[in-house]
């Protein structure tokens, strides 16, 4: 009986540590899953729906590397599933000070300028001269930034180097990729006349299986 005891309670163990580790943060203590309600009792929250989606619910005041920002919180069946920071950019050190705080963890994959796309594993892949791929990235965002419309795509740096290693090319990055797998996109465009920055985190596979087999509970 004893023994039997023991062998359920370390399968309890193991079974508890294993759907910790399925945990993914998306955005600093932000993880897939967590429950709206305990957002709600953690932060005084508004409905955004009319800026993002039908559902979002947003904290006005936030901060990321020391400027000010929204942050939105978008579900699925009342679980949390990605993250939105939007953010007014006054000068063009702020997009750049965004965009480092970003490389910090992720690595870029994708720039796009509208209908233009430069795929970053696509064009490093055929172009063997570094200084020459630096400029071409350069060019393709001076352009850009002329129109103020660009929009980056990154995946998180501990998966960037498998995936980057069977893919050749953007699309195919999200193919069989873990679903762990963080991505983050950044979009500097303009709204209401103003420069905005908006940084999405979100994971590509997340499914409302993966939700229901790893719930998060808080104590509330």
């Amino acid at each position: 009986m004893m023994k039997r005891l023991l062998l359920l309670s370390l399968l309890f163990l193991f079974s508890t540590h294993s759907v910790a580790n399925e945990q993914i943060r998306l955005y600093k203590q932000y993880v897939v899953g967590m429950p709206k309600a305990f957002l709600q009792k953690a932060h005084t929250l508004e409905d955004c729906s009319a800026r993002y989606e039908q559902g979002t619910l947003c904290l006005a005041q936030h901060s990321l590397a020391g400027e000010t920002a929204e942050l939105a919180f978008r579900f699925l069946n009342d679980r949390l599933v990605s993250t939105v920071l939007m953010m007014p950019l006054t000068d063009v050190s702020k997009v750049k000070k965004m965009f480092h705080v970003l490389k910090t963890q992720f690595d870029l994959v994708l720039i796009e300028d509208g209908a233009d796309k430069f795929d970053i594993l696509e064009v490093s892949a055929n172009t063997f001269n570094k200084d020459e791929f630096t400029k071409m990235i350069a060019d393709f965002e001076n352009e850009a930034y002329q129109k103020h419309s660009i929009k980056y795509t990154f995946i998180s740096k501990d998966e960037f180097i498998t995936q980057s290693r069977k893919s050749r090319q953007f699309a195919d990055i999200f193919k069989d990729a873990p679903l762990s797998m963080r991505a983050a996109t950044y979009n500097v465009g303009r709204k209401d006349g103003q420069v905005v920055g908006t940084i999405t985190f979100i994971v590509p596979g997340i499914t409302e299986e993966y939700l229901d087999q790893n719930p998060i509970v808080e104590d509330f």
